[in-house]
């Protein structure tokens, strides 16, 4: 599955089709090359079709894609918690906001 215009242009038809052909979920995650980064851009492409939501993702919307990711590929195991998942996409260069926390 390579990044097609859809994923940046037409960010809704793109995810549509993720949810109808589960097995582009694996087809992402092989060539995204890690969990992180294939959930960055499901959340990515998420924050483009909310009018309301920031360009980069958060850690938590991350996570939740890294999820939504697992329970369509169940063999990658256990998802990482959402700072870790933050972590390898800084490590690649990858931004994502931080969490927020109450002062």
């Amino acid at each position: 599955m390579k990044r097609y215009k859809d994923e940046t242009e037409r960010p809704n038809e793109w995810l549509t089709r993720l949810r109808e052909e589960p097995k582009l979920y694996g087809l992402l995650l092989d060539e995204a090359g890690s969990l992180a980064l294939a959930a960055h851009r499901i959340a990515k492409a998420r924050c483009r079709i909310h009018p309301t939501a920031g360009a980069v993702p958060t850690g938590i919307e991350v996570h939740a894609a890294a999820r939504e990711i697992q329970s369509f590929v169940p063999s990658i195991g256990r998802v990482p918690l959402a700072d870790d998942l933050a972590s390898d996409c800084d490590a690649a260069g990858v931004p994502v906001l931080a969490r927020f926390r109450a002062a």
